[in-house]
């Protein structure tokens, strides 16, 4: 008798034709841009990055792209989210599926600034700004990420708190990066000015908060080719059983494994969670193969099985499972 196969609620025939869509109009995007570089490559840098952001618009790709000089090419367009994590995969996935272009080169999110010492933020109504010794911070370890505290070195008038906050996280995000503020820190708090407590100036703050993510939290961006190490704890408030695997902890937060493959089953049986581990385990061996995504996590609550991997690029992945699945 055959068996029947499991039933898996999020299916990636569903999510493959999300992926679809989005490829389709990034493929007419960069279709357009080629076609036109010459032209653009004539205009003023302005021109050039008001003629991007039209067919941006015009391919419904809600991101920004900013145009700087190129390291290795005239021109570099720079993709953006402005800091909206729910758009970080078009950034993604633009970059990624661009072609090679004569003038252009392209990168995904504002990089860290190289000028630490010397950047400074203006306000754009007074003569308040916000230099490198103007900020001090602390940090801490928090759900595997870094939460940091913020106080002011410098006196804030009374009427420019909120601006002065909102201008120390635009230096926060210069300092770090668009992606790891994003994605590495876990809280920002401001906090009163506190002469007894431990701060760092922020200008030297980037060094120990890459030696806490790669160090202290262990996230060094490498591939654990070593077999699985499985801890199991029960959540007793949500009655959920976890699994997490602690091989994948190098890979968090890492651009390169930046999805999560979730595969959610129904278990209503022993044969179905038989189907279920045949299932996991092909996913695993296909994702491990050539370094495609690693299994983080698995959980179990209500007759509901939900596995969870860190991986790549999101369409081949979407793929594979489309096939194992099938």
């Amino acid at each position: 008798m055959e068996k029947s196969p499991p039933d898996i609620k999020n299916t990636p025939k569903e999510q493959q034709s999300s992926q679809d869509h989005l490829s389709a109009m990034i493929r007419d995007f960069w279709q357009q841009v080629k076609n036109s570089e010459q032209s653009l490559n004539e205009l003023d840098i302005l021109d050039i990055m008001k003629n991007i952001n039209n067919l941006l618009y015009e391919n419904q790709l809600d991101v920004i792209a900013e145009i700087t000089v190129g390291d290795t090419k005239k021109h570099k367009i720079l993709f953006t989210a402005d800091g909206k994590i729910e758009r970080f995969e078009y950034v993604i996935e633009i970059s990624r599926q661009a072609p090679d272009l004569q003038f252009f080169e392209v990168e995904a999110f504002r990089q860290r600034i190289n000028n630490v010492d010397t950047f400074v933020i203006k306000s754009k109504e007074s003569s308040f700004s916000l230099g490198a010794t103007d900020l001090l911070i602390q940090y801490k370890e928090s759900c595997r990420k870094i939460s940091i505290g913020i106080m002011f070195a410098k006196t804030v008038p009374e009427n420019m708190i909120k601006q002065a906050e909102t201008m120390a996280l635009v230096y926060l995000d210069h300092l770090l990066g668009e992606y790891d503020f994003a994605v590495r820190v876990e809280a920002v708090d401001f906090l009163k000015i506190d002469q007894s407590a431990t701060t760092i100036p922020a200008n030297q703050f980037v060094t120990i908060f890459e030696r806490s993510w790669k160090e202290d939290l262990k996230h060094t961006g490498i591939f654990n080719i070593q077999e699985d190490q499985w801890i199991v704890f029960e959540l007793t408030d949500l009655k959920m059983l976890v699994h997490r695997n602690e091989a994948a902890n190098s890979l968090l937060g890492h651009e390169n494994y930046c999805y999560a493959l979730n595969v959610i089953v129904d278990v209503d049986s022993k044969e179905t969670l038989s189907l279920v581990y045949e299932l996991e385990d092909a996913i695993n061996f296909a994702l491990r193969a050539d370094e495609q995504g690693i299994h983080c996590q698995n959980s179990f609550s209500e007759g509901v099985r939900n596995m969870l991997w860190y991986v790549g690029n999101k369409q081949s992945v979407l793929q594979l499972v489309k096939q194992i699945t099938n």
